[in-house]
């Protein structure tokens, strides 16, 4: 009777799909489901750590005793290295017929499981990594206005030290420039579902602005319902600055394209005007010194010699613009030829109520210029300022060398009433001026731009309305004499 319900049991057992194995308290294996054999082979007779793992003595986290002895069911995932699987074990108390007790566990091979969640967590550390690693910004955030999660990249953009105060913020009031520009990434985020190079300007924490570029999906709950948004922000304050630079350089091309142009119109111009005005100046003083006139004719003559000897110096400017005259090239003293052009204009009675300060370095390398070209540059915008603050402000000159550059840099500042954003484009193009009739020809900036240029430099003018203007002025440093340049110490 006992033999055949010993028999139902193995039969029972050798039906489970999973693996049975009883091992009584000498480590000896007393059953073998088929399950388990085709998992471990057949061993039974033999000791379990010799089946098992292919050892000679007993396995170190073997629960035997905890099973047989302490009555305990044990529940545990067990590796089993040569055979690359996991299993589910577990592992109860069995008691024998003869009241004896054994240990009883069952096998479930969980290693497609185990793989999976090894997977998946590799998985979770790429993406962790990828997020926080990652050279633009990432965020997760809410519908309702704040950050969830965020990775350093951007908590470095923004200039925060610390995600605990990062997430305090909220985004509309203490995160976009324009709290509008929030409302419409909501509405195109949430009509279309995601929202790519959305441009915009965000706040850093001291409340600078920074360009970005948005892109970003929305994050659903099970029902449907928007929880928020995530994606990527990109710093777009390099690619601005650049575009900045092209557009300036693209400006100053054509600006040197129009000059061009306009000098060979300008010379051509000057030497027809030439001779007809010599001709006036002459004969006007003729007329003056060997006739007796009234004395209302001499006063109409002096009118004319006046306007003729005007139209004399436009047609000098014009010349010198159109770059007819010859350069002396040689190293120069740039302090010095500031420090001369002011002795020359200071004591005029226009500089009477105009503080100047000198603010120049010392120790300047000397430049390759023209001596007499440097004085005509300096007096051309010292004059200009002089007459944009009426004579009336403070005209600050300040001189020093470039860091890590081959140029010297010389700023022109006044205090005068400004450049309007729409007029600051055209001051240095030829006949452009802003005086009265009669009080300017135009040419003095485009005078000056073309002695930058022809000293390889570079000019530029900055000014905000009512804040004054400021000209700078970058010249290259002598480094080697050049064949055929004229010796001299400068000025």
């Amino acid at each position: 009777m006992q033999n055949k319900e010993a028999q139902k049991l193995i039969d029972l057992l050798d039906a489970i799909e999973d693996g049975v194995v009883v091992i009584n308290s000498d480590y000896t294996i007393e059953h073998m489901n088929i399950a388990v054999v085709n998992i471990l082979g057949e061993g039974k007779g033999q000791k379990c750590y010799q089946v098992i793992n292919r050892l000679d003595e007993v396995c170190p986290d073997c629960k035997l005793t905890e099973v047989i002895e302490q009555g305990k069911t044990v529940n545990r995932d067990y590796y089993i290295r040569r055979l690359d699987k996991t299993f589910a074990l577990k592992e109860i108390p069995f008691q024998n017929p003869d009241a004896t007790v054994s240990k009883l566990t069952i096998y479930r091979d969980i290693t497609p499981v185990k793989k999976r969640e090894k997977a998946l967590r590799a998985s979770e550390q790429d993406y962790k990594s990828l997020f926080e690693h990652v050279a633009c910004g990432v965020f997760i955030s809410s519908k309702e206005g704040k950050f969830l999660d965020a990775n350093h990249a951007l908590l470095d953009m923004l200039g925060y030290p610390n995600k605990e105060e990062f997430f305090k913020i909220n985004l509309a009031k203490d995160l976009w420039l324009k709290p509008e520009d929030r409302q419409k990434f909501q509405q195109l985020i949430e009509q279309n579902g995601r929202v790519i190079d959305y441009e915009a300007y965000f706040k850093r924490k001291e409340g600078t602005p920074i360009p970005f570029l948005l892109t970003s999906h929305v994050r659903y709950d099970e029902h449907g319902n928007i929880l928020g948004y995530e994606g990527l922000n990109v710093d777009q304050s390099q690619r601005k600055k650049m575009e900045k630079e092209l557009e300036e350089t693209r400006m100053q091309l054509l600006q040197a394209e129009k000059m061009a142009s306009l000098g060979k119109l300008a010379a051509g111009v000057a030497h027809q005007l030439n001779n007809p005005l010599g001709g006036i100046i002459l004969l006007t003083k003729l007329v003056m010194e060997e006739y007796s006139l009234e004395e209302k004719a001499k006063a109409d003559l002096k009118r004319v010699l006046k306007d003729a000897e005007r139209c004399r110096d436009t047609v000098k400017e014009l010349l010198e613009f159109s770059r007819q005259t010859h350069y002396l090239m040689k190293p120069c003293d740039i302090n010095q030829a500031i420090s001369r052009t002011l002795f020359l204009l200071e004591n005029q009675s226009l500089f009477q109520n105009i503080d100047i300060k000198k603010d120049l370095a010392p120790s300047l390398p000397p430049v390759r210029a023209d001596v007499q070209q440097l004085n005509h540059l300096f007096m051309n915008i010292i004059l200009n300022s002089a007459e944009a603050m009426d004579g009336n402000g403070n005209l600050t000159v300040r001189t020093h060398a470039l860091p890590n550059s081959k140029h010297i840099s010389i700023e022109i500042s006044d205090t005068g009433p400004g450049i309007p954003p729409d007029t600051l484009p055209q001051i240095f193009e030829p006949f452009f001026t802003t005086k009265e009739e009669g009080k300017g020809t135009g040419l003095g900036l485009s005078l000056a731009y073309g002695i930058v240029e022809n000293h390889e430099g570079s000019i530029r003018a900055t000014s905000q309305t009512g804040q004054g203007t400021k000209f700078t002025i970058e010249l290259p440093i002598e480094t080697t004499r050049r064949k055929g340049d004229k010796s001299g110490e400068g000025i």
